[in-house]
């Protein structure tokens, strides 16, 4: 099982810093959220992790080799990013974009075969747009596009998903059914879930575990039930946020 940790991490943009020291050893199964304020950094911390953009200092070692010293597509094949916004820069039809997602597991000069394309068809079915596959990728609304993406993902089959808000564009139906899809897959298979979210309750729905990533680059990580206090989301988002009860569950909601 591919293992993910974060050793001393620091991050910085120009004068400011996103995270300084930060340790994680991420386990198979467990499905992290990252909450913070707009501009907080989430998604320069995903990158950083993914191995985009270099990190100030620190190590991420992916199965115990520090991420910068192996071949981009050796870390594809066990890590896969989900962007918050796709450019497409040339015009490709649903299927062909998902089955892009086999590339990483494909011989240099092997073209895709037969049971890449079913991997990619199961995985439309997953999301719900297997009635797409021969739509052209621009055609697509900003809703269907990002399950696209996901779809895409999930022909990559990583052992860690990084997901940069995966619920950006989608209705409530498919923010629920995909990051349930998506929860269940990771428990079943022994994956690692590490996705920033700007929603409290899709973070208490979902995820085993948390980091709050403060303005001034503080961090508190932990189990998603030690963080979820109104105290501590309070000082996270800087607005007074209060619980209600119902059916034993809490839902978070600003306070009046």
């Amino acid at each position: 099982m591919t293992k993910l940790q974060i050793k001393n991490l620091t991050v910085q943009i120009g004068n400011k810093k996103i995270c300084e020291a930060l340790n994680l050893n991420l386990q198979p199964t467990e499905i992290w959220g990252v909450l913070g304020r707009n501009g907080s950094g989430k998604t320069t911390l995903l990158h950083t992790i993914a191995g985009l953009r270099a990190a100030t200092g620190g190590q991420i070692l992916l199965d115990d080799t520090d991420i910068t010293q192996l071949p981009r597509k050796s870390v594809a094949q066990k890590l896969g990013l989900l962007m918050q916004h796709t450019e497409d820069a040339f015009p490709s039809s649903v299927l062909e974009t998902v089955v892009s997602g086999r590339h990483p597991h494909i011989e240099n000069w092997r073209w895709e075969n037969a049971n890449d394309y079913e991997k990619a068809r199961q995985a439309l079915q997953q999301v719900s747009m297997q009635s797409f596959e021969q739509r052209q990728i621009n055609e697509l609304s900003g809703g269907e596009r990002q399950r696209v993406s996901i779809a895409t993902l999930l022909t990559q089959d990583p052992t860690i998903f990084l997901l940069d808000e995966p619920n950006s564009h989608l209705d409530l139906h498919y923010q629920i059914n995909i990051l349930e899809d998506l929860c269940e897959y990771a428990r079943a298979q022994q994956r690692i879930v590490f996705m920033s979210l700007h929603d409290i309750n899709l973070a208490a729905r979902f995820c085993t575990h948390l980091l709050f990533l403060f303005d001034d680059a503080t961090i508190h990580s932990g189990r998603a039930e030690e963080l979820l206090t109104t105290e501590k989301l309070s000082q996270l988002f800087q607005h007074p946020i209060c619980a209600i009860e119902n059916n034993a569950k809490f839902f978070y909601t600003p306070a009046q």
